[in-house]
């Protein structure tokens, strides 16, 4: 028997004992927390930045920035 067929009966085996895994709702959950994940890692960015930009802002004496921003100079 080759590896393809016992790969090939493996999986078949693995979706026999967990159908939701070929189901479309699995699908959509999996998408959907993608989604979150990259809202939430934008929104941490985001925060980040802000965070530093306002203690360039408040702590001038220490360049977090290597370049300045017109606005903040």
């Amino acid at each position: 028997m080759s590896w393809i067929e016992k790969t090939t009966k493996k999986r078949i085996k693995e979706l026999d004992e967990y159908p939701e895994l070929n189901s479309h709702d699995f699908e959509e959950k999996g998408n959907k927390m993608m989604k979150d994940i990259k809202f939430y890692v934008i929104v941490i960015l985001l925060a980040a930045l802000v965070l530093a930009l306002w203690y360039q802002w408040n702590h001038p004496e220490i360049d977090i920035f290597p370049f300045h921003f017109p606005i903040l100079v």
